[in-house]
């Protein structure tokens, strides 16, 4: 009879087969030092690439447990549900198919929480861009193209930093107390909402710098295209979150302070920006503006939708 891990890594992922060995490998050999064992499931999100046939083969050479499974209803939500559901350790580790995990992952991770007596602990990730890549891109954009909080030292999460669902170690009970990710969340905005349930119910997550992973960045996600639909996105799917917690007359104060923000703070510094010729600082605020403007039309969509329906603009944006 065979014995259950202690920990589960949940690898979910969409058609990315040309990235997929380099990851996977990166999970298959993680360092343990005799401290805990563990197993990799893949959760294969309705991929038409060979996604199935790479793991097969990997299979038959793998150190570890490495397990493939297949999640027909389309989402990242549903496929990390899916990754729970197959999961059979005591801990979850969340990684992304376009990530590369140093050695030392999650045993970073899982040493910080037995230390703390914590059951939630996130690492650091870091963007490793493309090698003919010479910008040198303000920590905001940093952000929000994946990159983590870079605290030097242990420490708790805050109220408003959390840990990305990208790297990340949580004990299954932890989802049994307060729930898995919302489905209504599926976009994006769903690591966040769970995080915030967490902190009500006063379940403490620390950061851990030593638990290092690469966000592997392609030269697409640099182009300004890219950037200023993932932070419509992030601004839409931030609005949904706050009005399925605040309700619409708290939201609607929320909106306001963010169209204001926006307005009063990033407008000017990004005009300010461009006139020094400070072009990543530039672009840097001129994405906090798409991003409340992505917040308001969420808003006047979801609340008043027959005076502001914007089927085009959200069209474009896919979120019709």
């Amino acid at each position: 009879m065979s014995t259950a891990p202690d920990v589960s890594i949940i690898l979910c992922t969409y058609n990315r087969a040309d990235m997929l060995r380099e990851c996977v490998e990166s999970l298959l050999n993680q360092r343990t030092d005799g401290e805990f064992t563990f197993e990799v499931v893949v959760v294969d999100n309705r991929s038409s690439d060979n996604t199935a046939e790479l793991i097969s083969e990997m299979q038959k050479t793998s150190p570890v447990t490495l397990r493939y499974v297949f999640e027909s209803t389309p989402g990242q939500v549903h496929a990390r549900h899916r990754g729970f559901d197959e999961a059979q350790g005591e801990w979850f580790a969340n990684f992304d198919d376009d990530e590369v995990a140093e050695p030392e992952w999650v045993l970073a991770m899982l040493r910080l929480a037995r230390e703390k007596n914590i059951r939630s602990v996130g690492g650091l990730l870091w963007l490793r861009l493309p090698p003919d890549c010479d910008r040198q891109l303000h920590p905001r954009v940093r952000r929000i193209l994946g990159e983590s909080v870079t605290w030097p030292e242990p420490r708790p999460y805050t109220r408003r930093q959390g840990p990305g669902s990208g790297t990340q170690l949580i004990h299954r009970n932890v989802l049994e107390e307060v729930g898995r990710y919302d489905v209504s969340q599926s976009l994006r905005g769903y690591d966040t909402d769970l995080y915030r349930r967490m902190w009500e119910a006063g379940i403490e997550s620390w950061f851990a710098p030593e638990s290092v992973a690469w966000h592997v960045t392609p030269p697409v996600r640099l182009t300004y295209k890219y950037l200023h639909e993932t932070c419509f996105h992030d601004g839409f799917t931030f609005c949904r979150r706050d009005l399925n917690h605040y309700g619409k007359l708290r939201g609607f104060g929320i909106m306001l302070l963010r169209v204001a923000n926006a307005g009063l703070r990033h407008a000017p510094q990004a005009a300010l920006a461009k006139c020094l010729g400070k072009h990543e600082t530039t672009l840097a605020h001129w994405l906090m503006l798409v991003r409340a403007e992505g917040y308001a039309r969420c808003y006047l969509h979801v609340v008043v939708p027959r005076m502001f329906p914007q089927r085009r603009t959200l069209s474009k944006y896919g979120l019709l």
